[in-house]
C-alpha cells in the first residue's frame, strides 16, 4: 500500500490531535491524484482505507443504485476491508426504498452525520424506522451523497470510531474525496462494458444520418446498400445502446457523444 500523504498548505485538514494517526493531516490533492491514477477498484479502496486510518474512521462503504431511491437493485456495494460486517448487513438487508441513508441522500444532497438522519427523513417513515432498528446502535458516522453519469448515483458511508465527532471542515474534505473516488469506481466498472458497446465507424455514420431525420430507406440509398443491411445495423445499434426504438437510440447517442 502506498505511503500516506504529507501535509500541504492549501488542501490539508488537521485531524483530531487526541487521536494517533499515521500523519497529522490529510492531503486532498495527493489523495485525489492517486485515486485518479488508479487502474482498479482495489487500488481505490486501498487509498480509501488510508483515508479512514487518518480520519479516525472504522471503515467506509459505497452503495450505488441505477436511478434513485425507488430502485430495487444495487449496481454495486463495496467496502474497505475493515468495514463492519454488521453494518454492511444492515445496509444491504432490504431493498433500496428502505435504505435510510439512500433516501436521506436524495432529500439532502450534501453530507450529513448519521444522527441527523431523523431531521432529514419523516420520523414516521419506514426508512427511519429501519435506521433506528438496525443502524443507530452501531455508532455514528458521515454519509456523503455522490453523483455519476446516467443517473448512477449513490452514497459513501463512513463509520466513525467510538466517540468520534467529525467537524464541518473534515466533512467537506470527505465529500470531495468521496466524489473523486466514486467517479473513478464507476469509470473502472463501466470502462470494459462501454468499450464493448462502442459503435463502429459505419454504425456511427448511420446513427448520425438517423439523427438528421433520415429514414432507413433514405439511409440505405445514401450509403448504396440494401434496406435489409440498414435494418441489421439498426438492430446492432439498439443492442449496443440498450434501447428499443429510434428516438431513444438518438437520445442515447447524443448523451454518449456519438452524434456530431
Amino acid at each position: 500500500m502506498p505511503d500516506s500523504a504529507h501535509a500541504t498548505s492549501d488542501a490539508t485538514i488537521a485531524l483530531d490531535p487526541s487521536r494517533e494517526t499515521p500523519s497529522g493531516a490529510l492531503d486532498f490533492t495527493d489523495v485525489a491524484t492517486r485515486i485518479s491514477q488508479s487502474a482498479t477498484g482495489d487500488e481505490v479502496w486501498e487509498i480509501m482505507s488510508e483515508v479512514c486510518q487518518q480520519t479516525g474512521t472504522k471503515g467506509a462503504c459505497c452503495r450505488c443504485f441505477p436511478s434513485n431511491a425507488s430502485a430495487d437493485e444495487t449496481v454495486f456495494f463495496s467496502t474497505t476491508e475493515d468495514f463492519s460486517e454488521e453494518l454492511a448487513t444492515a445496509l444491504q438487508k432490504g431493498p433500496g426504498y428502505l435504505d435510510a441513508f439512500l433516501n436521506a441522500s436524495v432529500k439532502s444532497p450534501k453530507p450529513f452525520r448519521w444522527n441527523d438522519t431523523g431531521t432529514i427523513l419523516d420520523p414516521k417513515s419506514p426508512q427511519y424506522a429501519s435506521y433506528r432498528r438496525d443502524i443507530a446502535s452501531l455508532g455514528n458516522g458521515v454519509v456523503v451523497p455522490v453523483f455519476g453519469p446516467l443517473f448512477r448515483h449513490g452514497y459513501f458511508c463512513f463509520h466513525g470510531q467510538e466517540g468520534r465527532e467529525y467537524d464541518d471542515d473534515e466533512i467537506l474534505m470527505m465529500h470531495s474525496i468521496s466524489q473523486t473516488a466514486y467517479l473513478k469506481l464507476l469509470d473502472v466498472m463501466y470502462r470494459g462494458e462501454e468499450e464493448g458497446r462502442a459503435l463502429s465507424s459505419r454504425e456511427l455514420e448511420i446513427i448520425n444520418l438517423i439523427a438528421r431525420g433520415q429514414s432507413n430507406q433514405t439511409v440505405a440509398a445514401d450509403l448504396n446498400v440494401s434496406i435489409n443491411t440498414i435494418n441489421t445495423y439498426m438492430k446492432r445499434i439498439f443492442e449496443k445502446l440498450d434501447v428499443s426504438d429510434r428516438v431513444s437510440a438518438v437520445m442515447r447517442a447524443y448523451a454518449l457523444g456519438y452524434i456530431a
